[in-house]
């Protein structure tokens, strides 16, 4: 039966030994409340231990969340990044179209500069034949000695002119246009080079940025098991807490029910003085349980699917109708409420013989009894039922020496005894 619960050793206490029923009640009494006195300063301490253990838990739980704070902080200041590497990523792609636009343009300008190029090409190519036609040069003189008046000359001279002007235009104009060609070539290649650099350094950085979110949720996730398990553990102290200021209590109940049952017994011993009958010596419990159910055992004391069984199991066996359970002995109920493995549970805090004991009754149909309420042996207590972590309608029955032992089921320290040595299945 798992329980989930911290690891708290709550101990177990010193046992009274046996009371000598020759003791005088007056004796008996004074030497029973200091032995309960120091079992209730026992469990102040362990009390006072957990509360300590609950404010250090505490302050571990505000660290982390501080934590967690920090990461979820710097997980939003990058995704702030991304958004920002993002929203330059798309303005860069736009720019690159922009700039693919633009190389388009400027590749329809190039063949329109290489065709006139080539054309010029044919051009002077054209004329160096000309001037190999003619010997090597061009006879301007034939042009000018043709005139037929002066004026003629004069026109033919500028004509001329304008000639050799013209074919060092076009060669200046073809070298021109050839030298912006190659600086285009160039621009539109440096201009590509430089927003593919860019564009690849961008998307690295949004890589990065992303890698680092995925890191930080790395962290915060651990964070979050980590404040978990931390609630867990905080939750297990504080029923640990519980457990003992109900212990301490019921130690308190146990003392008065005590007391008064010895100034009643002071009492009958005077009215039996007083009318002369010999005092009987005080009853003493035997230590005794009564079965607290009818049923066959299912299931023992020890090893049980690889994990210890801390009590035994008695059957309803196919009965029908409700099949009562009753306190084993007379104490005070120091639980009494519905827990996720024990299902509905009553804990009866016990003095047998002047030791402490414990019993604990689970799976119950129904609880008849509350937190703190006096019971008497065989005083019928709740049902036989199937709640919590149970596999069949059957009671689990457990009894410890001493006060309950919630560590157990941690691997902690266990008084738990074989309930078979009090009850008989």
């Amino acid at each position: 039966m798992k329980r989930k619960l911290l690891i708290i050793g709550i101990g177990t206490m010193v046992g009274f030994g046996s009371l000598l029923s020759s003791m005088p009640n007056t004796a008996l009494a004074i030497q029973k409340n200091a032995e309960l006195e120091k079992e209730k300063k026992e469990v102040q301490d362990k009390k006072s231990d957990v509360e300590s253990e609950i404010s250090d838990k505490k302050q571990e739980i505000n660290e982390i969340q501080e934590e967690q704070t920090g990461v979820k902080n710097e997980i939003k200041r990058l995704d702030v990044a991304v958004a920002d590497t993002r929203s330059k990523i798309e303005a860069k792609r736009a720019q690159i179209q922009e700039t693919t636009a633009e190389i388009k343009r400027i590749e329809e300008e190039m063949k329109i500069l290489e065709e006139r190029i080539k054309k010029r090409d044919e051009l002077l190519k054209e004329r160096m034949r000309t001037l190999q036609q003619s010997g090597g040069m061009v006879s301007y003189l034939d042009v000018l000695f043709g005139a037929k008046s002066f004026n003629d000359f004069i026109n033919r001279v500028n004509a001329v002119s304008t000639f050799v002007q013209a074919d060092r235009e076009i060669i200046k104009e073809h070298q021109a246009d050839v030298a912006l060609l190659e600086e285009n070539k160039v621009e539109v290649k440096n201009l590509l080079a430089q927003q593919e650099k860019q564009l690849k350094e961008l998307d690295s950085l949004e890589g990065q940025l992303k890698n680092q979110i995925i890191e930080q949720n790395k962290v915060l996730a651990k964070l979050e098991v980590e404040e978990e398990n931390m609630h867990d553990a905080l939750e297990a102290l504080e029923d640990v807490e519980e457990l003992l200021a109900a212990q301490e209590k019921a130690i308190q109940l146990e003392i008065a029910a005590w007391n008064k049952r010895q100034k009643e017994l002071e009492e009958q011993r005077k009215r039996d003085e007083a009318a002369g009958k010999t005092p009987a010596p005080p009853p003493v419990n035997n230590g005794v349980f009564v079965n607290p159910t009818t049923g066959p055992l299912t299931s023992g004391f020890g090893m049980r699917w690889g994990k210890m069984h801390f009590g035994i199991d008695i059957g309803k066996a196919g009965r029908t109708g409700n099949i009562p359970v009753v306190a084993a002995a007379s104490g005070t109920v120091t639980r009494s409420r519905l827990e996720s493995s024990y299902g509905n549970v009553i804990m009866i805090t016990h003095y047998i013989n002047g030791r402490q004991m414990t019993t604990v009754y689970a799976h119950l149909q129904a609880r008849h009894v509350g937190q703190y309420e006096r019971v008497e042996q065989g005083q019928v207590i709740g049902y036989m039922g199937n709640t919590g972590h149970s596999t069949g309608p059957h009671l689990h029955f457990e009894i410890y020496d001493g006060p309950y032992s919630p560590s157990q089921y941690s691997g902690g320290p266990s008084n738990a005894v074989n309930p078979l040595q009090y009850v008989s299945y």
